[in-house]
């Protein structure tokens, strides 16, 4: 009589197959199955009552219906025109300031001459006081300058697209705006041609001056600035348009005239007038202590060169 067989112990790595064949339930849902069970063999009849799906079908609908609504509402308002009142009140406003902007600027003006002619007669009146060097003045744009000179105008040409930040590397048809190194180039060919004083609408460029762009539009002395763009420098009429004619800028407009339609006028004029700058930083500079003696300290402005340029040099080339 052989000895009886134990049974095979399962291999370690079957018992999650076998936990799957024999037990295909979780207990949780095995418990919850057989709660279900008990309470339809304890209601009438032996049957649950139906779930109440169609109220919550109902409230989810409303739910969306309400949503939808809301966001139509928010569409709609976000879409719907401005008042026509508040565009007018807010036009009204920006011509308000705009004009008290102005005032302002004639009053600096106004107090900038009193000042200028105060100081001149206060120099002129002291024994082996300094006089006040015209050229100086006239080079850092602290006093007005009037007299002959020339003058480049440019516009856009047609189809000039607005709003582009580098229009011409992003939209073929927005070449045709005058852009900040237009004008950059147009003001270092008037210093190199021998102006003594040089303008862009009615700006004054000195040797701290920048002409940039932000936005899209062209901002010199950090003012916006809109075309057409007068550029105006003081100097002998004739000689400043011959030299101008030979220089890269010349060139550079005639490309922009030819490529892209800018219209580019360029004039001689017998009576300019170039206005002082707005806002002026002095500086003033004194001889170290450890070297200085009674007569070699110096205070007064920083001195500006006698032909600024309106920008840093940038290589001349046709478009």
């Amino acid at each position: 009589m052989s000895a009886p067989t134990r049974p095979r112990r399962p291999d370690a790595s079957m018992t999650l197959l076998v936990e799957v064949l024999e037990r295909p339930l979780d207990p949780g849902y095995a418990a919850a199955a057989e709660r279900r069970r008990a309470e339809a063999a304890a209601a009438p009849g032996g049957q649950l009552p139906a779930p109440r799906t169609r109220r919550r079908r109902a409230l989810t609908a409303l739910l969306a219906a309400v949503t939808g609504l809301v966001v139509t509402g928010a569409v709609l308002a976000l879409q719907a025109p401005s008042n026509p009142s508040d565009r007018s009140q807010l036009v009204a406003d920006i011509q308000r300031r705009t004009t008290e902007a102005d005032a302002l600027a004639v009053r600096a003006s106004q107090l900038r001459a009193q000042v200028q002619s105060e100081q001149e007669a206060v120099l002129g009146g002291e024994p082996g006081a300094p006089a006040a060097d015209d050229g100086v003045l006239v080079a850092s744009g602290t006093t007005e300058v009037r007299g002959p000179g020339l003058v480049v105008t440019l516009t856009d040409g047609r189809g000039a697209a607005q709003g582009q930040t580098d229009p011409r590397d992003v939209d073929p048809a927005a070449d045709a705006r005058v852009q900040d190194g237009d004008l950059q180039r147009v003001a270092n060919g008037l210093w190199s041609s021998g102006a003594e004083a040089v303008a862009v609408n009615g700006q004054r460029l000195t040797a701290a001056t920048a002409i940039r762009s932000a936005g899209g539009a062209v901002l010199v002395n950090f003012r916006p600035l809109s075309p057409p763009y007068r550029v105006e420098a003081i100097g002998s009429p004739n000689a400043l348009a011959a030299s101008f004619a030979l220089t890269p800028a010349a060139r550079w407009l005639q490309a922009l005239q030819d490529q892209y339609g800018i219209g580019v006028q360029v004039s001689t004029s017998d009576g300019l007038d170039l206005p002082a700058l707005d806002a002026q930083r002095l500086y003033s500079a004194r001889v170290p202590s450890s070297t200085s003696s009674p007569s070699s300290t110096a205070t007064g402005s920083r001195p500006a060169s006698t032909a600024p340029s309106a920008a840093p040099e940038q290589q001349e080339s046709s478009p």
